[in-house]
This record gives structure tokens, C-alpha cells and sequence, in this order.
């Protein structure tokens, strides 16, 4: 299909610089997916869906056009370049400022994740038999668990890109995702855990049992703090560990490093160069590792995608960018373009966002902390442009003279990130990136995260 796609788009671009478009590309994008849901010993629905799809892009007169088709024959693409073409003429004429595209080399490359067993070889039967085994082990752990889901995603996928600059670009790989829920109960008390794992990875994931230990934990975890007390709030030294880092390095701060949202006004506007947090800390964003859930070689612009330091020893450097945003900022761009699917059009997105580790151990960041807490696992929340956040944490233990002493449940955190970040005096050795997720700016796309365990000062929310 690839090649049959790069003949297709090709003539279609052609059409679209004889149409009068200064620059254009074309997607192509093919996604086979399969869907199994599983509670409480039964398969609750299981399915294999198939997309296949072109988008266009044109730039006329400043303006840009896009359309796209779930079609994949010449005439279709044809009448997609000239729909975008009509668009990018209807909205030339209002625009206050027109496009700029930064500068970037034409890559020409095809390449391919690395995966150990491919997912489109294995059956489904044996997907749904590997999601009952997880089942199993959450309804065997305890009777106090009383309900409990175990969710499969995966994606074989393909994805090509060219433009009327050269690029010429494919990319094909595998995506997997176990989601793990189960609710403890007693005595009308609730108390529910979650957990997930996957990224771009095949099915050894399952093979070597890692979605069996993760069930074994989360119930573990749901029962133990069936009669854990709620904290009382306050201001409180915290040790994060690397789950909820990822989740404040990528809602609470990294959102307002999106070039973006820095053009409309963030807490990070105009502020590189500047000290934003504490010096032990460095933030990237990062295409790589190649098995993390945000892996991206090149991004939706057909963009070698690079490393972005955007905090470096507490001092802002960059933020991410497509090519638009960094010609408006006189900056380069970072590959950071990303899309939901060919459907469409990309926009400024993080990839696997995570904090570099420094030289402390996890186990001497708790022993050096005389009175606090230590947060374990995060269950989501809310954060805006100006890095203020609300997120809900699993677990926590009371910290009393270097020692852990009582588990809590109920537990929010809250602040200000750059607050937060810039009350650090601790970050631990232990990098961990393996946070899947799928981020929701917009468009949905997969992301990642992580980073060490940190201590800071941050809002505790309880009774």
C-alpha cells in the first residue's frame, strides 16, 4: 500500500501547485485495531477495526486549506486537494497575518518499530485468553474485591508522508495498551485502584506476564486501603513517585511550553532564558525511546523529530514547536507536529515529556525526610495554561523520621507547578518512562512520561 500511496499522493500534490497552492502535503494513514474489554469473568465486547484514510494540507495566499478522505483511490484525493484548495482561498482574505513555514530539511526515510512479537500475528483468541488470565488474578486475589475491568488495546499502523518539498517519509509500528481497574468493598466502603502499561511494544508485553503482576498490584492496592484513614490537608514536604512526576511534568507544565498555547499567553510567555524552577531540575521532551508510547521519528510535518530541552538546570531554553509556530518566534522547530490521525490537521503536541534524574536514591530521599508524605500512583485531575493543577493520588504514607508508617487514601494534590517544581531539593536516580497515555489537547494522540522521584512542597487535599 505504501507505494501505491506515494504514486497517488505525488500526482495529487502536483495537482495542488498547478491549483495555485505555494506548498502541500499529503497523509496517508492505515490502522488495524483490536478492542477486548473484560469483567468479572466475562468478555464484556472484543472487535478488530480497520481505517485506512488520506488528509491534505495546501498553503495558498498565506491560508491554509485541509480535507480529508476515508477513500484511498485517485479520484477521491483529487477532490480532497481541491476542497482544501477552496478553503485556503475562502479564508486568505480574512487572515491578519499569513503562514510562514520555518526552514527544514526534505527527509526521505522509511522506517520501522521494533517489537519483539508482532501484534498482527498473533490471534485473537490468544489476546482474549491473556485478558481473562488478568481477570482472573484480580477476582482471585481477595473476596473484598468486588468489581474489576481489564481493558486491551493494540494497533498495527502505518503511516506515510510527502510534500511538495521533497519529503518522502514512512513509518510502521505497533501500539499496545492493558488497562487494569478493580474496586475493593466493605462495609459500604469503596475503594477503587487503576493501572496501565503498553507503548510501542508487541505482544511480549503479555508473553512475559508483565499484565498478571500488574493486576496482582493493583488489587493488592485496592484492598490495603480499603480502611486507610484520610489525611488532613495542608501545605506538606511530598515524595512523588515517578507516576504522578509524569503527570505534572506533562499536564501541569508542559502544556505551557506548547508553542501554541506560549503564542495566546501561558505561565511560560516570554520567559526563556529565564530561571521557572528549581536548578536540579531538567524537563525534555523527547521522540524517543523508540518502545515509549509517544515515539515519534518524524512528526505529522514529515520533521526528523529531536529532543527538546525546554528546562535545563532550572532555566527555560525552548519550547515545542511545528513549523508555523517557530517561524512566528523566529525559533527552530522541534518536530512536534502531531496528529490524531489523517483526519486531521497537526498541531503542536508533546511526545514522551519526562525529568532527567540526578544522583539520589528513592529509599534516601525517604530516610533524610523527617515529617511528610510519600505519593504513590495517580488517578488523573485538571490543569490550565497558567500551570495551576488538581490531581487525584492512589496512595500515601505518612513519613515520620525517615520511616513510612500508616497508608492513607482520598488524597488530592494542588498548586502551581512552577511553585511546586521550584520547591525541589531532592531528585532521585531512578528514571522511569512507561506512563501510556493518550493526551486530549484538541485531538487525541498517544503520549508518555515520567522522571525520578522528587521531594517538594506541595497542597495536600484531605479531611
Amino acid at each position: 500500500m505504501a507505494l501505491e500511496f506515494l504514486d497517488i499522493a505525488g500526482r495529487a500534490i502536483e495537482e495542488a501547485l498547478k491549483l495555485g497552492a505555494e506548498y502541500a502535503d499529503v497523509r496517508f494513514e492505515q490502522r488495524i485495531a483490536t478492542q477486548i474489554s473484560v469483567r468479572r469473568g466475562y468478555v464484556e465486547s472484543s472487535g478488530i477495526d480497520s481505517v485506512r484514510g488520506f488528509g491534505t494540507r495546501v498553503l495558498v495566499d498565506g491560508s491554509w486549506g485541509f480535507s480529508s478522505v476515508n477513500e484511498t483511490t485517485k479520484e477521491a484525493v483529487f477532490e480532497a486537494v481541491r476542497n482544501a484548495i477552496k478553503l485556503a482561498k475562502t479564508s486568505s482574505p480574512v487572515r491578519s497575518k499569513r503562514v510562514k513555514l520555518a526552514d527544514v530539511e526534505a527527509c526521505r526515510d522509511h522506517v520501522v518499530a521494533k517489537v519483539g512479537v508482532k501484534l498482527d500475528e498473533v490471534s485473537i483468541e490468544e489476546k482474549v485468553k491473556e485478558v481473562l488470565e488478568a481477570d482472573k488474578v484480580l477476582r482471585s486475589y481477595s473476596p473484598l474485591i468486588k468489581d474489576n475491568r481489564v481493558i486491551y488495546n493494540d494497533q498495527t499502523f502505518l503511516k506515510a508522508f510527502i510534500s511538495s518539498e521533497g519529503a518522502n517519509i514512512i513509518i510502521e509500528g505497533y501500539r499496545i495498551y492493558v488497562r487494569v481497574y478493580a474496586n475493593a468493598e466493605e462495609a459500604g466502603v469503596l475503594s477503587p485502584a487503576y493501572e496501565s502499561i503498553g507503548g510501542v511494544k508487541g505482544f511480549e508485553v503479555l508473553k512475559q506476564g508483565e499484565h498478571l503482576k500488574v493486576a496482582e498490584r493493583v488489587a493488592e492496592r485496592a484492598v490495603k486501603l480499603l480502611r486507610a484513614r484520610v489525611p488532613k490537608g495542608g501545605i506538606a514536604t511530598v515524595i512523588l513517585d515517578n507516576k504522578i512526576l509524569a503527570l505534572i511534568v506533562h499536564e501541569a507544565f508542559g502544556h505551557t511550553a506548547e508553542a501554541d498555547l506560549v503564542l495566546t499567553g501561558t505561565v511560560l510567555t516570554n520567559k526563556v532564558g529565564q530561571k521557572v524552577v528549581s536548578e536540579l531540575i531538567t524537563i525534555v521532551d523527547d521522540p524517543e525511546p523508540m518502545n515509549a508510547n509517544g515515539w515519534t521519528p518524524y512528526d505529522d510535518e514529515g520533521v526528523k523529530a529531536r529532543k527538546v530541552f525546554i528546562v535545563e538546570n532550572g532555566i527555560l531554553k525552548e519550547y515545542m514547536q511545528t513549523r508555523e509556530t517557530a517561524a512566528a518566534m523566529g525559533m527552530k522547530p522541534t518536530g512536534n507536529a502531531r496528529a490524531q490521525s489523517y483526519a486531521h490537521p497537526p498541531i503542536v503536541r508533546m511526545r514522551n515529556t519526562y525529568m532527567l534524574p540526578r544522583d539520589w536514591k528513592p529509599e534516601e530521599i525517604i530516610k533524610e525526610t523527617k515529617e511528610g508524605y510519600y505519593l504513590k500512583g495517580a488517578m488523573g485531575g485538571q490543569a490550565d495554561a497558567n500551570g495551576e493543577f488538581m490531581f487525584s493520588v492512589q496512595e500515601a504514607w505518612r513519613i515520620e523520621k525517615g520511616e513510612l508508617k500508616e497508608p492513607y487514601k482520598g488524597v488530592t494534590v494542588s498548586g502551581n507547578a512552577l511553585n511546586v517544581l521550584s520547591s525541589v531539593d531532592a531528585v532521585g536516580n531512578d528514571l522511569v518512562i512507561g506512563f501510556p497515555g493518550t493526551c486530549g489537547k484538541f485531538q487525541a494522540v498517544p503520549v508518555d512520561g515520567g522522571g525520578p522521584h522528587i521531594r517538594c512542597k506541595i497542597r495536600i487535599g484531605g479531611r
